[in-house]
């Protein structure tokens, strides 16, 4: 590949990471806001499953962004060996972290099915 393709794609890593970073800040801070709000007016605990429940989708979206890049980033700018085998066990742990941030958000895993609802 060519030397200013490579240096490009380092770029968008590093723009990735700050942007995945980003999310995971801003959303921790938007979540944390809104529960504040609603606490005072529901109460702290009426408040809480919700906040659960956003902070750990705002966990999940953070978490797929920065793996994309850092799959783009070993694939392109740091492909030896070593750094794919720290890929597949970040990628491994990510998907564990998701599977189990779903299963606490909804109370089934991803592959299961949701329950019937009676009309």
């Amino acid at each position: 590949m060519p030397e200013s393709v490579i240096q490009g794609l380092g770029v968008v890593a590093l723009v990735g990471e700050i942007i995945g970073a980003g999310a995971l800040v801003l959303g921790f801070l938007m979540v944390t806001a809104r529960w504040a709000r609603e606490a005072r007016s529901l109460g702290a605990l009426s408040a809480y499953d919700r906040y659960r429940k956003s902070l750990g989708r705002v966990v999940v979206i953070g978490l797929e962004i920065l793996v994309a890049v850092t799959i783009i980033k070993t694939i392109t700018v740091d492909a030896t060996p070593e750094a794919l085998g720290l890929l597949a066990v970040m990628i491994g742990i990510r998907t564990m972290l998701s599977w189990t941030t779903v299963l606490e958000m909804s109370g089934r895993w991803p592959w299961q099915r949701a329950p019937a609802r009676n009309s």
